[in-house]
C-alpha cells in the first residue's frame, strides 16, 4: 500500500495563483524605494505606492482620490500632468527628469517612465509612472565637471562636450568659435596681492564670461589656473570677435589694480579666437592649437587685446 506521504501534493487553484501574485505585487508596491503610481485621463491619482510618504504635504487618507493640481505646486503639477499627457496621446513610454518637493521642504530631482495602461480594446485609460530619485547621483555628476572655484565647467567637461557642439554646428551650418583667454601676467599679480586676491580675480573673469556669453548653447570654462576658455557657435567670425571684445572690455571696466601690469595698471585679458567651419575637418586637438597660437599673438600684441 502507497505510503500516503508520497501522494502528490494538490494542484493550485486558480485563485491561489492570483493570491500569491497578489501578494507580491503589494510586496512590491510597499517595499520598493520608487514612486510608483497610476492616473487617469483627468489627473486623478488611482494608486500610488507607500514610497509617497517621503512627499512634501502627502496625506495617506486623501493622496489616491485626488487630483494632481490639488497634490502638488501649480508649476510642478503642470510639469508632472504634461507628461502624463504626452504618455497618453502617444500610446507610448515617456522618460523625463521631473521634480518633486520632500517632507524636509527639499527639492528632488526623479528620473521618471511615463507609460500608457490599455483596456482590452487598445484604448488608453490610464498612464502609470515610477520615478528614481536621481538627486543625489545627479549632484555628484555636476560635481564632477564643475571647477569647485569658479562654478564654472572645467576642462573635463570641456572634453565631453567639444565633440558634440562641433557636430551640432555642422548641422546648423553656423561657425562655432573656441575661445582661450587667460589674466595679463597673473603670476605677478599673485607675486603682490597675494593668492587669495588672486582667487577673486578668477571669480571676476568667470562672472564677466557668464555676462557675456549667457545665450542657450553658449559654453565657459575654467581650463586651468587662469586659463578659461568658451565655446559657442555664430553666424561668423565677426560675430564672434566682437563677443570677444565685450568679455575683454567686460573685465578691463573693472579696474581692478594690477601695478604689474604695464600700462593698463590693472587686471586685463587676453584673447585668442579659433573658428572651425560648418565643414571643418580639423579635430580637438589642432583647434585648440590654432586658438592658443592666436592667443600667444594677442599677448605678443601688448596684451589686453583679442586676436583671430
Amino acid at each position: 500500500m502507497p505510503d500516503r506521504n508520497d501522494a502528490p501534493a494538490p494542484a493550485r487553484t486558480e485563485l491561489d495563483e492570483l493570491r500569491a501574485s497578489d501578494r507580491i505585487f503589494r510586496a512590491l508596491l510597499d517595499h520598493a524605494p520608487v514612486l510608483i503610481s497610476t492616473k487617469d485621463l483627468h489627473g486623478t491619482i488611482t494608486m500610488a505606492n507607500r514610497h509617497f510618504e517621503i512627499l512634501d504635504g502627502y496625506d495617506a487618507a486623501t493622496f489616491v482620490g485626488g487630483n494632481v493640481f490639488d497634490l502638488f505646486p501649480a508649476d510642478i503639477a503642470e510639469r508632472l500632468w504634461r507628461n502624463d499627457r504626452k504618455a497618453a496621446l502617444e500610446k507610448r513610454a515617456v522618460h523625463e527628469e521631473e521634480q518633486v518637493y520632500h517632507r524636509d521642504k527639499t527639492l528632488h530631482s526623479y528620473m521618471t517612465v511615463k507609460f500608457p495602461l490599455l483596456d482590452e480594446h487598445g484604448e488608453v485609460y490610464a498612464t502609470c509612472a515610477v520615478s528614481t530619485d536621481i538627486t543625489d547621483a545627479k549632484a555628484a555628476r555636476i560635481d564632477s565637471v564643475t571647477d569647485e572655484l569658479t562654478g564654472l565647467n572645467n576642462r573635463r567637461y570641456y572634453n565631453i562636450r567639444f565633440v558634440e557642439e562641433q557636430k551640432r554646428a555642422r548641422r546648423d551650418q553656423r561657425t562655432l568659435t573656441l575661445l582661450l583667454a587667460d589674466v595679463d601676467r597673473f603670476k605677478e599679480y599673485n607675486d603682490t596681492y597675494g593668492h587669495p586676491q588672486g582667487d577673486e580675480v578668477l571669480k571676476a573673469v568667470a562672472q564677466c564670461m557668464r555676462q557675456t556669453l549667457h545665450r542657450p548653447g553658449d559654453l565657459c570654462f575654467r581650463m586651468g589656473g587662469d586659463e578659461f576658455a568658451c565655446l559657442f557657435s555664430s553666424s561668423g567670425p565677426g560675430e564672434s570677435m566682437a563677443m570677444a571684445e565685450q568679455l575683454r572690455n567686460c573685465m578691463a571696466a573693472r579696474l581692478l589694480p594690477h601695478a604689474g601690469n604695464p600700462p593698463a595698471n590693472h587686471v586685463t585679458l587676453s584673447l585668442g579666437l579659433a573658428f572651425i567651419a560648418p565643414d571643418s575637418q580639423d579635430g580637438q586637438e589642432e583647434i585648440y592649437r590654432l586658438a592658443d597660437q592666436a592667443l600667444y599673438r594677442a599677448k605678443h600684441k601688448g596684451r589686453n587685446t583679442v586676436s583671430r
